[in-house]
């Protein structure tokens, strides 16, 4: 799973946000651009909120399922889409990715034991949120060397390769939701 999202951090997500606003903001101003990213958050909230009235069976695979709302934002650039179209690739991604990541949290907290649950969260942030500088870094040398598009279509396949990888993963697609009380039991203090 923290190789997957590696991938994802640094051909996609990563440099998105830079590469999205080279094109944004000189085609239709720093405004436009402040207001898709206020679409992304507000997709983001409605995400988490529809993530806390919904219990799927297998709350990994739907997660997943939501984060294939993510390549819209990069194609409607690349495809030149007007801004309200823009504004609405960005409210379905962050409704994706605020799903995913309720999905995800609650997923590792309540099947992981409770004495490696934070190793296991700094493994999860060193190896995917930690790369996203990186992918960040690279978007300036990729643009030059491949075209504003080219990164953009890179990111939106890398995020759709992404998603469908973790739904062909079988434990993801299987995992069921914990109940309640079956959080793996805690060894006593020594």
């Amino acid at each position: 799973m923290i190789a997957i999202w590696m991938v994802f951090a640094v051909l996609s997500w990563g440099p998105q946000l830079s590469v999205a606003a080279g094109v944004v903001v000189p085609e239709h101003g720093a405004t436009a651009f402040g207001l898709l990213n206020c679409a992304l958050g507000a997709g983001i909230v409605v995400g988490g909120l529809l993530a806390i009235r919904w219990k799927p069976a297998h709350p990994l695979a739907a997660g997943a399922a939501a984060m294939l709302a993510y390549p819209l934002y990069p194609l409607g650039i690349v495809l030149g889409l007007p801004l309200w179209a823009l504004a609405a690739a960005q409210l379905a991604v962050g409704a994706g990715i605020g799903l995913w990541g309720v999905m995800w949290a609650t997923t590792v907290q309540t099947h992981v034991p409770g004495e490696v649950l934070n190793r296991v969260h700094a493994y999860e942030v060193a190896g995917s949120v930690g790369l996203y500088p990186l992918g960040s870094a690279l978007a300036g040398p990729a643009t030059h060397a491949f075209g504003t598009d080219a990164v953009l279509l890179t990111g939106a396949a890398v995020a759709l390769l992404t998603a469908t990888t973790l739904l062909a993963t079988r434990p993801v697609r299987t995992l069921p939701r914990a109940e309640p009380d079956s959080r793996p039991a805690v060894s006593p203090a020594r």
